[in-house]
Order: C-alpha cells, then structure tokens, then sequence
C-alpha cells in the first residue's frame, strides 16, 4: 500500500513537471524584454520585434486580398514563421549596416547635410500636421494657426506619427547610407549590350503581358509607363471635353448620392424578407414597393436633369463644331475650351489616349465613338458621357511592335545602370551579413 502510494506520487510528481511550461505565467513586460536577436552584440527584444511581425502580417494580408481576391490566414504558422524570417532578415541587414555606417564615419554629417536632412525632417513634419488638420480640425471654427498649434499637441499626444526626433534619425541615418551607397557604386557603368540585352527582355515580357491581358496596356499607358511594345488594334485620339454647369453637376451628384442610398436600402429590406417569417412579410412587401417607387421617382428626376444639363452645354458645342469646320485647330480649340486634364501633358497631349475596342479604362460611349471614326483627322458628332460632352478627333494608328529602341533607350539605360548599382551595393551588404556574428533565439518568438 505504501509502495503504491509513492508510486503516485511520483506520477502526480512527473506529470506536473511535464506541465509546468503551461502552469508558467509570463510577466508581460518581462517577455518583451526578451532578447531575439543579437547581430554583432546589437540585441533586438521581443518587444521590438513582434510588433514589426504584426505589421507585415496585416501587410501581407492586404496585398493577398487586392492581388488575389482571397483571405490570408495570418494565424497559420507556416506563415507566420516565413515573416518573423523576413523580418529578422530585415533587422540583421539594418545593424549590420548601421554598424559599417558608425564604423565608416558615415555619420559624421556636414554642415550642408545637416541642413539637407533638417529640410526633409520639417518638410515630413508638416506633412504630417496638414494630414491631421485635414482630417482631425477640419470643421474647427479656430484659425489656420490654432489649427496647426492643436494639430501639433494632437500629434505629441497621439503617438500615431513619428517626432520630429525620430524623423531626424531616421534622415540622419538615411544621409549616411546614401553615401555609403554611392561610395559602393561609383564605379558601376553598364554596356550598350547590357541596354540592349534589357531592352529585348522587356519588350518579350510586355508582348507577353499585353497578350494575356490587354488591359495592362491601357493601365500602363493611363500610369505613364515607359511602353516597349505596342499590341493590335489601338488608335491615338484626342477629345474637347464640354462639362457640365457646376451647379448641373452638383445636382446631379445630390440626386446620384440619392439614389446610390435608395438602392443600398432597397437592397438590404430585400436580404431581411429573405428570412423574415409570414408576421411581417406583408409590412415589409409594403416597404419593398414603396422604395421602389421612390427609385422609380428618383431615376426619372435625374434622367430629366441630366437631358437639361446636356441642353444647356449645346451652344458651347456648336460653336466649337462650327470652328472645327472653319478649320481652326483642334489642339487650340482643346486649349481654349477642353477642360480633361490629360489632354495637358505629355505624351498624351502631344499624341492622345490610345484606346481599342477592349480599352476598359474608358467610358463605354466615349471608346465606342473614337473606334467608330473611319480616317484620321475624322471628328466625332457630339458624345455624352457622365462627365458632360466629348467631341473626339482620329489622331492617328498605333504601330503594332515594339518601340522603337532609341526612343526608350536614355530611360532604359538609367533604369538598367540603377538596377546593376543595387545589385552591387546588395552584393557587399550580404558579404557583411554573411561574415557577422548572429544569433536568432527564435523559441522566444513563441508565446
């Protein structure tokens, strides 16, 4: 009997034991306290390292949901341990540089510096004090200046944006590694092969791009890309655009804004008499038929302001259609009566938008017109589009192929030589973390 109760004891005694990792309470700031990472003798803690992990996590999770249109499970471990390896990566090379930097005598600033970085520090800074004006004291009833005095404390206070003195360590920081960098590559060139040779990877991989989706020329030329192929099928076309009245626009915003609400709530009632039980089916039905009516109402209202905004723009209309047959030019008139933007700078305003039949990154009604046209030099009769009346001109086809070398090349070349100058400085950035001291506790990540 008393074997047996000893024996017990001693399994009560090994299983408590076996346990005793989840009878441990942490102290919370104990744990952030503990150390992850050692780079050099540079100790990097819990605390500081988590937070970053978090970060890239929900950053990492926004991106697979706008890419991929499908969630991120950010709990899966697998995931988890794949960023805290980035970020600890991130970390070492940043001591590691750091360190070069302090030994280097890199962050010895001159006085030019000096007043370089605090010119960005302050440019950042009110950055930041017109963001939370805009957004935290808009409608305040103080003054410009009390806006921004307040806006200040609201920043001391909230901790949401960085000080001014971190803002200055990090440009302090980010002077000296500018020089360490350029120090790196100065003697980086590239080579009239090398140009070539990315030239013809990047009219490959264009073709291939556009091919798949075309819509990625129309983003790219709408971005201001530097294109290096052009597909099948696409025109350059120039438009006057004749807006509407501002205050034709604003009341068709307020009813638009209405009818956007109506239909929301339409939308909703008809999810809840999805599930609603017999009691208040018939009430709801009721509800059902007098918001559509309302929709009704609305749709009518707006269709009949938007027949009169579009009235009152057709003098305007004919008097530019009336130049246009005297021959006066289009450019010009573009300049005295267009009012898109786009038609202002460059390359559009020398060339047009390029558009296709498959262009979705323009109104239905404005790309069925310009395809429509049968000459160059043709002028489209008037078409209306939500942003008021366009009056489109052929300007010319677009080439099928690749462009022509020597019109990308002076922005390939300074792509290709900063390109080749990362992969050099990145080069003797990895030769200095390879030959540093690490330690990575990674068991200390774990809660």
């Amino acid at each position: 009997m008393k074997k047996q109760m000893i024996l017990a004891f001693v399994l009560v005694l090994v299983m408590a034991l076996a346990s005793s990792c989840s009878l441990i309470v942490k102290d919370p700031e104990v744990d952030k306290q503990t150390v992850v990472l050692e780079v050099n003798g540079k100790s990097f803690t819990k605390g500081e390292v988590m937070p970053m992990v978090e970060e890239e996590l929900a950053y990492q999770e926004f991106l697979y949901s706008n890419q991929y249109g499908m969630a991120l499970d950010v709990k899966d471990q697998e995931i988890v341990a794949q960023v805290q390896d980035l970020v600890l990566e991130s970390l070492t090379q940043q001591a590691v540089v750091e360190q070069k930097l302090a030994e280097g005598g890199y962050t010895v600033l001159s006085d030019e510096e000096m007043a370089q970085v605090e010119q960005s520090v302050e440019e950042a800074y009110q950055s930041y004090v017109d963001e939370v004006v805009e957004f935290q004291f808009a409608d305040s009833e103080l003054s410009e200046e009390e806006k921004r005095l307040a806006a200040e404390e609201w920043l001391a206070a909230s901790g949401e944006y960085p000080s001014r003195e971190e803002l200055l360590e990090s440009e302090k920081l980010n002077a000296a590694d500018e020089k360490l960098y350029q120090e790196i590559v100065a003697d980086v060139t590239v080579t009239e092969e090398e140009v070539r040779a990315a030239y013809d990877e990047r009219v490959s991989a264009a073709q291939s791009d556009y091919e798949y989706e075309p819509a990625y020329f129309d983003s790219d030329m709408s971005d201001g890309a530097t294109i290096y192929y052009y597909p099948a099928g696409y025109r350059y076309v120039k438009h006057i655009l004749i807006p509407f009245a501002q205050e034709d626009q604003a009341e068709l915003d307020e009813v638009m804004a209405q009818l956007e609400e109506k239909q929301q709530e339409l939308s909703s009632l008809q999810s809840a008499m999805d599930i609603a039980d017999d009691s208040v089916y018939e009430e709801m039905s009721a509800q059902h038929q007098q918001l559509e009516d309302e929709l009704a109402a609305l749709e009518t209202d707006y269709i009949t302001m938007e027949e009169e905004a579009y009235a009152a723009l057709e003098p305007k209309v004919q008097e530019i259609q009336a130049k246009i047959a005297e021959g006066q030019s289009f450019d010009d008139l573009i300049t005295e009566y267009g009012s898109d933007p786009g038609m202002t700078v460059e390359p559009a305003k020398t060339r047009g938008y390029a558009v296709s039949q498959s262009s979705s990154s323009y109104a239905d009604a404005f790309r069925e017109a310009a395809m429509a046209l049968a000459q160059v030099g043709d002028v489209s009769e008037p078409v209306r589009t939500e942003f008021g009346i366009h009056l489109i001109r052929y300007e010319s086809d677009v080439p099928q192929g690749p462009a022509e070398y020597d019109t990308v090349r002076e922005a390939l070349e300074a792509e290709t030589l900063s390109n080749k100058q990362y992969e050099a400085y990145y080069s003797v950035v990895s030769t200095w973390v390879n030959e540093a001291e690490v330690k990575v506790y990674r068991k200390h990540l774990k809660d």
